[in-house]
C-alpha cells in the first residue's frame, strides 16, 4: 500500500513561512517572490512496517486534528499503527508533523514509531539557529526523544528500507528505497521533489548545493528507469507517484501512477 497524505498547497518566500493557497479564489501575482508547492508526505505498507516519510508540516484542519492523522485514519490506520518515521531532511515543511503541542511539552505525533534521522544533518540543522527553515524546538524535542535512532552514511535501516546520503539540497540530505511485496518505492526528498525536474534540467538556488543536487536527479531518474521503481514526490500534489522511463533521446518520460494507487 502507498497512500500520499496530502496537506494541500502553499506559498512560501524568503521568509520560509508557509502559506495556504487556493487556486479557487487565490492569486500567485498577489504573493510576488514566492514559490507555488505541495505538502505530501507519504504512507507505506511493506511486510513488516507502517512508515510514514516526511510527516510535514503538521498542519491542522477547519475542525482543529492534524490532517496527516486525518489522512492515515481514511486509509485504515491510526496513529499508534505507524512504526516507522523516515527523515530525508529537518526543514520545517518536512518536519513540522514529527510532533505536537508547545515547546517544551511536545508529543510525538506517532506515539509507537522509531524515528530516522541522519545524525549529521540533525548536528547541522540545531548549529542554523538563526535560520527560519527549521523549528528549532521541535528539533531539540527529537533529538531528546528515546524514539530516535541517527543513522551515519549509507546503509539499511532493515531487509525492505535503505537508505544513501545524497547531500545536495541539505549538507546530509537522505533518499530512501523501499520495498513493499509489489514494488520498490525511491523517496529523493527535496532532491527530487517534483516530477518536472526530472524535464527540466537547472540548478535551484534554494538547495545548498545546486548543482550536486542537479547532478543527484539525472543519476535518480536513471537509477529509477532501469530498476522499475515507483517514485514519491514530495512537492507535487498533481502527480505524487510515477514510474519513470527513458526516451530514445536521452530525456525522461513520466507514467503518473493515480493517486488512489495501492499495494499490499
Amino acid at each position: 500500500m502507498i497512500t500520499p497524505l496530502s496537506e494541500g498547497t502553499f506559498t512560501v518566500d524568503d521568509s520560509k513561512k508557509f502559506i495556504p493557497f487556493d487556486p479557487s479564489k487565490d492569486h500567485l501575482k498577489d504573493r510576488p517572490s514566492s514559490l507555488l508547492v505541495d505538502i505530501v508526505p507519504f504512507l507505506i505498507r511493506t511486510n513488516n512496517d507502517l512508515i510514514v516519510i516526511d510527516p510535514g508540516l503538521g498542519m491542522q484542519s477547519a475542525g482543529g486534528d492534524f490532517m496527516i492523522l486525518e489522512n492515515i485514519q481514511r486509509a485504515g490506520h491510526s496513529a499508534e499503527d505507524v512504526s516507522i518515521v523516515l527523515l530525508s531532511h529537518l526543514h520545517k515543511d518536512h518536519t513540522g508533523g514529527i510532533c505536537y503541542g508547545n515547546d517544551p511539552a511536545f508529543n510525538l505525533m506517532f506515539p509507537k514509531a522509531t524515528y530516522y534521522s541522519q545524525q549529521q544533518e540533525l548536528e547541522y540543522a540545531l548549529s542554523r539557529k538563526d535560520s527560519p527553515s527549521f523549528v528549532q524546538a521541535k528539533l531539540r524535542f527529537l533529538k531528546d526523544t528515546p524514539q530516535l535512532r541517527l543513522l551515519q552514511g549509507n546503509g539499511q535501516i532493515n531487509k525492505e528500507i535503505a537508505f544513501e546520503i545524497s547531500g545536495g539540497h541539505t549538507p546530509f540530505h537522505q533518499v530512501f528505497t523501499i520495498r513493499t511485496s509489489t514494488t520498490t518505492c525511491f523517496f529523493g526528498g527535496d532532491v527530487l521533489p517534483q516530477p518536472k525536474q526530472l524535464q527540466i534540467r537547472f540548478n535551484a538556488k534554494y538547495d545548498y548545493d545546486g548543482k550536486a543536487a542537479a547532478g543527484k536527479r539525472i543519476e535518480y531518474g536513471n537509477r529509477a528507469a532501469k530498476e522499475d521503481y515507483t517514485c514519491l514526490f514530495f512537492h507535487s500534489g498533481k502527480m505524487p507517484m510515477a514510474k519513470v522511463k527513458t526516451g530514445g533521446d536521452g530525456k525522461f518520460l513520466l507514467e503518473k501512477i493515480p493517486a488512489e494507487f495501492t499495494e499490499s
